[in-house]
């Protein structure tokens, strides 16, 4: 009996100082935007983009093999993509290793595809600013004056100049 409550008494101690222990650890603070590059940024962008579409791209290669398969065989009912049972594996090793390439290949390319329009809308972080051409001071009485307005009347037949159905 008192090795019992010995031992309940332990439990007790050990789950008390649980949470007190795991309070005192640090919290992590969260990423901050400058601490990586901005290609890593792009680059794990694109790793999120090529997993995530990877199963819909398998699926799509897998129907587009499928049918070009049956289309390259003359259509023959025994070739079509869905008359086969559930049982059967209408691919061959050597074929499920190339349909499963082409859909890295396709994940790949949606990834690349999605950088590019992102790139197409962003302005350059880091490109040179474009320096202006040097200003050389012009005296004040070497500039030309500012054009006067035309004349009120010269804009209407001016219009009429540029419709060309007179």
């Amino acid at each position: 009996m008192r090795g019992r409550k010995l031992l309940t008494a332990l439990v007790l101690a050990v789950a008390a100082a649980g949470p007190a222990a795991a309070q005192e650890q640090p919290v992590p603070e969260p990423y901050e935007a400058a601490e990586f590059a901005p290609a890593l940024h792009h680059l794990r962008r694109a790793e999120i983009i090529a997993v995530g579409s990877f199963p819909f791209a398998l699926l799509f290669t897998t129907l587009v093999y499928d049918y070009a398969r049956w289309m390259g065989s003359g259509f023959l009912d025994t070739q079509a993509p869905f008359r086969r049972g559930l049982d059967q594996d209408p691919f061959s090793d050597g074929e499920k290793v190339g349909i499963a390439l082409a859909a890295v290949g396709v994940s790949v390319a949606v990834a690349v595809a999605d950088y590019l329009i992102g790139q197409a809308g962003e302005e350059p972080r880091y490109a040179d600013e474009p320096r202006s051409a040097a200003r050389v001071p012009v005296p004040a009485r070497a500039r030309p004056a500012a054009p006067a307005a035309p004349a009120a009347g010269l804009f209407l037949p001016s219009l009429a100049t540029l419709w060309p159905y007179g």
